[in-house]
């Protein structure tokens, strides 16, 4: 569907020059998108990249003649604040990454304005921060000497000066033009059976094509259910190798300074934690929305207070078999996580059965979700069970609480996804995760043991 592209955002005061500006972009093929600063405007933009605004938006004018910033700061607080709400405004609180231009010959003028918006008795607390902060003499590009369409490529200069700058606008760049190249192989592969200027076979074609891609990779009932998700996933090979091959110019070495400066892998550590354990979520939880309880990965709580409901499981007492699964020494520690713990039943059918909607009686694996805690220091390995696993051995992040989800291998039922038993989903977890604990149960079941009687 075709939007409204906000990437590049120019606001002035004056028509006039905002018309000549917003040209010399349309003129080298750049899209922008020009404002006359209305003091009204309430419709905040995302997706912006690149931010110009006139430095005075109203009729107080910004004095710049004194010696330090901090002086710049007291005797210009008014046109600061004009500016922070005017960036509220147009720029949207949760924007993302962008770079603010400040048409302007006078760079201190940025370093008093950011004092000003890092004051958080100012109230901008929240307001969108830009990764650069940059000024422009506008001057030369709209006094009619024919500089104008020089602007674009002082912007892009600006841009190519930084390469960290460079590699996120790489990024996104190359996102886009691998999603128009695969779009591209997926065409030129068709048969053109059609006369010039029709097209009622080649979408009859793509039709088939796409609908064969859909069925071979999610499975004919889950395809027909989400065509969308089994289209785009079927896509995805050819997607990443466009991706992969994509030209760029960036200094690769200095975007990760920090994997060429590391000896071993546990040198490369995140600046928080958090972080971490975000990242951990980002990869391999998706929210539960209009999933059934069969679905693959789907993370039920089970009432743990029941003792009917767990002993149907073979469970008679929740305490006892948490300690089994997550054996801790500290008895405080042992308790609260205990305490605070929620036991769940995770569905785990093997991949080929769920995707091709197999007559099956459900497998789910029981376990735990504890809280977060240094396993290195708490957890009694040596009094830990070989049917305890720990998934993923790492922690996630989900509605801002830090989580570790542990499995017990040994308790494995089948069911349907309406067993009165099962409580509220919590999560799904993806695909990636789900065939690891589908590879360590197989190796857990099929371990050499003593087999006689």
């Amino acid at each position: 569907m075709l939007e409204k592209q906000n990437k590049i955002i120019i606001v002035d005061n004056i028509p006039g020059q905002l018309e000549i500006l917003g040209k010399s972009f349309f003129e080298n093929g750049l899209g922008c998108r020009t404002f006359h600063y209305d003091l009204e405007y309430d419709e905040p933009l995302e997706k912006v990249r690149i931010a110009f605004f006139d430095i005075n938006l109203t009729e107080k004018a910004v004095d710049a003649n004194y010696d330090t910033d901090n002086q710049i700061l007291e005797n210009n607080t008014a046109v600061f604040n004009d500016l922070g709400n005017a960036i509220n405004q147009y720029i949207s609180k949760d924007n993302g990454p962008y770079i603010l231009i400040f048409w302007t010959a006078n760079s201190r003028i940025v370093e008093a304005f950011k004092l000003y918006m890092r004051d958080p008795n100012r109230g901008f607390t929240d307001t969108a921060s830009p990764i650069l902060i940059d000024c422009i003499d506008k001057t030369p590009f709209v006094d009619g000497n024919g500089e104008q369409v020089n602007l674009s490529d002082r912007v892009l200069e600006l841009l190519n000066g930084n390469e960290k700058i460079k590699f996120l606008f790489d990024f996104e760049e190359n996102s886009k033009n691998s999603g128009e190249n695969t779009l591209d192989r997926i065409y030129n592969i068709l048969p053109k059976n059609d006369v010039w200027g029709e097209s009622q076979q080649l979408f009859e074609n793509l039709d088939k094509v796409l609908s064969k891609i859909a069925a071979s990779t999610l499975g004919f009932e889950h395809a027909r259910e989400n065509s969308k998700k089994a289209i785009y996933e079927g896509l995805l090979p050819i997607l990443n190798y466009e991706f992969l091959n994509s030209e760029s110019n960036v200094n690769w070495n200095d975007i990760v300074a920090q994997l060429h400066k590391a000896k071993k892998p546990n040198e490369i550590v995140s600046p928080d934690i958090n972080i971490q354990h975000k990242v951990n979520a980002l990869y391999h939880i998706e929210e539960y929305n209009e999933q059934t309880k069969d679905t693959r990965g789907c993370l039920i709580e089970i009432d743990k207070t029941n003792s009917d409901l767990i002993a149907s499981f073979g469970i008679n007492n929740y305490d006892v078999w948490f300690n089994d699964l997550v054996p801790i020494d500290d008895k405080a520690k042992r308790k609260a996580l205990r305490n605070n713990s929620k036991m769940i039943a995770l569905e785990f059918s093997a991949a080929c059965d769920y995707s091709n909607k197999k007559n099956r009686i459900n497998k789910y694996i029981l376990g735990v979700v504890t809280d977060h805690f240094e396993i290195d220091t708490f957890l009694n390995k040596t009094r830990r069970s070989e049917s305890s696993y720990h998934l993923g051995g790492c922690c996630f992040q989900h509605n801002d609480i830090n989580h570790n989800i542990w499995l017990n291998i040994n308790y494995v039922f089948g069911a349907f996804e309406n067993d009165t038993r099962f409580g509220n989903p919590l999560f799904i977890l993806k695909k990636e995760i789900m065939d690891m604990l589908g590879n360590k149960y197989a190796s857990h079941i099929s371990r050499i043991g003593i087999t006689s009687l």
